[in-house]
């Protein structure tokens, strides 16, 4: 295993597949040797599976333990004309599943039984002792929350304590004490034997829709699944793994409304067209890094609400008029994540702390905005591929939020503490919590020792390379045939290529201030275009190597309308076939 030139991770080839089973996809498919190496290599003998699914690959929503539990408590509150009070949480997953159900509901209950709220920051994520005091007072008979829920045990149950019944629906790791909810539907229940256990939270709320209309009668509510795709490709669950392959589905099926101007939110095609981009060349990138970050912005730096409003209105003005703020909001979220990430670096400096001898980050200053600093510690785990822990210091409460990298689970090292926490939560790889200020100290020794015991560091990351590749067979057929793994994203990564023994031409600077790079790749007598963004301060290393191993990633060029190379780093001559 050895080093990128640029980024300094650590680069290896995949295990090649067999030899036999490459064939067998070859003569059957009658496709590309490529696509028949990634379909061998990510599916193996089931193979088949992976090739684009769509909503025929989607599970029956009562395959959930407590599914056809909470369709019953539905039904009766749509027989008994019921005020049903809906309560997501304030991300971009929480926001598309609020949204979602309200869309999925009102059709089914008389006009003004339905209310939903959507969490803030102020009071944290899940329900709130506001939200409980609400829905008493306004005389609700049933709550349904989305994406939170499975650790509010004691407002759940000042809920029934009130006559008022509770439905779940959440996709984070439940404690040892569950909820006394009417149902609960998480797939990471104990003994749940949901299929896909990757469910975003709008995936989980989408399930309860579906289950409901197919005990009354009505048609799939396959429309909903532009909402179902941001929420998931925005919370980062794994599009695919082992074979489950539903989000992918989800993401395909929610991809091609979108591309066709269809679905549920006209607020979203709002977005979409002030953010300039063309509706029929969506791809899951555009949602991930482009519209779901403005989405979040409104948690991050102005109000949730403004982002919920935009998902249900259905009128054009009002649309584009909550698109420009999420715009705006946005702006002012860049400029502070950039403001607090400086500090924090300052910080490590100046406390002379070195990442990646300690192995962990742990940070924070006064008043860090907690919209802000998830995405701060995710720069910091960027830059220094160790965990990161990054408080925002409050008066007497201090809450942080935590990014990990492979191999670390940080909310199971938050577990190991949990006695000198007063909240906490998440997944793997990222988590959130809050402790009492003169605990801190106690805490960040628990975690450090945590750290010395682990049974592995955590792993370094590193970049897997699908296959090598010769310039001669990158064309639009092979682009084509890789499209058949799209969507690509977490779980099902774009495929990362090498192709070695090559050099570089006509190196020019792009975008704005001479950052990016753009030229020609040149291997034996073939030339292909390609991209490198944030290379600009490469360009004279680059003209002068004379034998590079290009990492690479295939990616169709709309302005020129060809297939090109975007370039992720290089290798250095013979180490580039090794």
């Amino acid at each position: 295993m050895k080093s990128l030139l640029f980024t300094g991770k650590e680069w290896a080839l995949a295990v090649p597949p067999a030899i036999n089973l490459v064939d067998e996809i070859s003569n059957e498919l009658t496709c590309s040797p490529l696509l028949s190496i990634l379909l061998a290599q990510r599916g193996g003998r089931q193979w088949r599976k992976i090739i684009n699914p769509d909503r025929h690959t989607f599970h029956s929503p009562f395959l959930f333990s407590q599914m056809e539990r909470a369709v019953r408590r539905l039904r009766n509150a749509i027989d008994s004309r019921e005020k049903i009070f809906i309560h997501g949480d304030f991300d971009a997953d929480g926001l598309t599943g609020a949204a979602l159900l309200y869309y999925g509901l009102l059709p089914l209950f008389p006009a003004g039984t339905i209310k939903v709220e959507v969490g803030d920051r102020t009071f944290g994520h899940g329900l709130s002792y506001a939200f409980v005091r609400r829905a008493i007072e306004e005389e609700f008979n049933l709550v349904v929350t989305v994406d939170c829920g499975i650790s509010d045990c004691e407002k759940i149950s000042d809920l029934r304590e009130a006559g008022i019944d509770t439905i779940v629906t959440d996709h984070h790791l439940p404690f040892d004490e569950l909820p006394s909810a009417v149902a609960i539907i998480d797939p990471h229940l104990p003994e749940e034997t949901y299929p896909n256990r990757s469910l975003a939270g709008v995936g989980v709320a989408y399930k309860l829709v579906c289950g409901l209309y197919e005990q009354t009668g009505r048609p799939t509510p396959y429309h909903l699944l532009d909402l179902v795709c941001i929420g998931t490709i925005a919370d980062l669950v794994p599009l695919a793994k082992e074979n489950e392959v539903e989000n992918r589905a989800i993401v395909r099926e929610g991809l091609e409304l979108l591309n066709r101007e269809k679905g549920s939110s006209y607020g979203i095609r709002a977005l979409i067209k002030e953010l300039a981009l063309k509706p029929e060349q969506l791809q899951a990138d555009d949602i991930g890094y482009l519209i779901a970050p403005k989405i979040n912005a409104a948690n991050r730096a102005g109000d949730p609400k403004v982002a919920f409003l935009l998902l249900t209105t259905t009128q054009p003005d009002r649309a584009q008029y909550l698109a420009e703020v999420l715009v705006d909001y946005n702006h002012d979220r860049t400029a502070n994540q950039q403001e607090i990430t400086q500090q924090a670096k300052e910080i490590l400096a100046k406390e002379n702390i070195h990442p990646s001898q300690d192995g962990i980050i742990i940070v924070g200053g006064r008043y860090w905005n907690e919209g802000i600093i998830g995405l701060v510690a995710s720069s910091l785990v960027e830059e220094y591929d160790v965990p990161a822990i990054v408080f925002s210091y409050g008066d007497r409460i201090s809450r942080a939020s935590c990014r990990s990298v492979n191999g670390f689970n940080i909310t199971a090292c938050l577990q190991s503490c949990s006695n000198v926490l007063i909240h906490y939560g998440g997944h793997e790889m990222a988590a959130g919590l809050s402790l009492a200020n003169e605990r801190l100290t106690e805490f960040v020794t628990s975690v450090r020792s945590y750290l010395q015991n682990y049974p592995g560091p955590p792993a370094k990351r590193r970049l897997e390379i699908d296959a090598v590749i010769d310039a001669q067979g990158v064309n639009t057929d092979a682009y084509k045939d890789l499209a058949l793994l799209s969507p690509f994203g977490k779980g099902n990564p774009a495929p990362i290529f090498l192709l070695p023994c090559a050099c570089f031409d006509e190196l020019h600077l792009v975008g704005a201030n001479g950052k990016h790079l753009k030229g020609k790749i040149i291997q034996a007598d073939v030339t292909l275009p390609f991209i490198a963004f944030n290379f600009g301060g490469y360009i004279d290393f680059l003209e002068k190597i004379a034998d590079a191993g290009v990492v690479c990633s295939l990616e169709f060029d709309n302005w020129c309308n060809n297939i090109q190379l975007q370039l992720i780093d290089v290798v250095i001559s013979g180490s580039a076939t090794t």
